[in-house]
């Protein structure tokens, strides 16, 4: 009989990310299935460019045709493929969590579009990510597993680099109607 297989962490990222923001970077285990289906069919589960918050289960839609289901996968009638073995986990948390991705990412995190949605595909430098958030303080990103690793690498290189006492970045780039960094 053959034994079942246990996910292997894709990186060594556990624990607070070096510098002075006091970040935390967690890799966590959370299955990841693509449901396809006709654009029109996905619109009555999730609006594009949304996320939806189930009990168990985060909705991500950011392709017309494509939702990333995180979690257990929903029932109906979608097609659906596994993609987890391509894809890593990671959760960044701490009170400068967002405002930190805002700085390095290339989109603007606090635009009233995006603040809405709560969900983005960008990159950051040269990595592609995706990311939710329910708050600016607790913020998820999917990586592709095979860039996972330098990927953390790289977090915790600007982590160190940057500095909130360094005056170039007082007052703090961001949005005026940016969420309280609390919130």
């Amino acid at each position: 009989m053959a034994e079942a297989l246990t996910p292997d962490h894709a990186t060594d990222a556990q624990g607070f990310l070096p510098g002075p923001l006091g970040l935390r970077l967690d890799e966590e285990f959370l299955p990841v299935v693509a449901l396809h289906a006709r654009p029109d069919m996905l619109d009555s589960t999730v609006p594009f460019g949304q996320v939806k918050s189930l009990p168990d289960t985060i909705l991500l839609r950011l392709w017309p045709d494509r939702i990333w289901a995180c979690g257990a996968p929903p029932e109906g009638a979608l097609r659906l493929a596994d993609i987890s073995h391509g894809y890593v986990h990671l959760r960044l948390r701490g009170v400068e969590a967002l405002h930190f991705l805002d700085l390095y990412t290339r989109a603007d995190l606090f635009a009233a579009p995006v603040r809405a949605a709560r969900t983005l595909r960008t990159r950051l430098n040269h990595y592609d990510l995706l990311l939710w958030w329910a708050n600016t303080r607790d913020v998820h990103l999917l990586v592709a597993r095979s860039l996972a690793q330098s990927f953390c690498d790289h977090l915790g290189a600007l982590a160190q680099r940057h500095d909130p006492a360094d005056p170039s970045l007082t007052p703090r780039p961001v949005a005026p109607d940016a969420p309280e960094r609390r919130g």
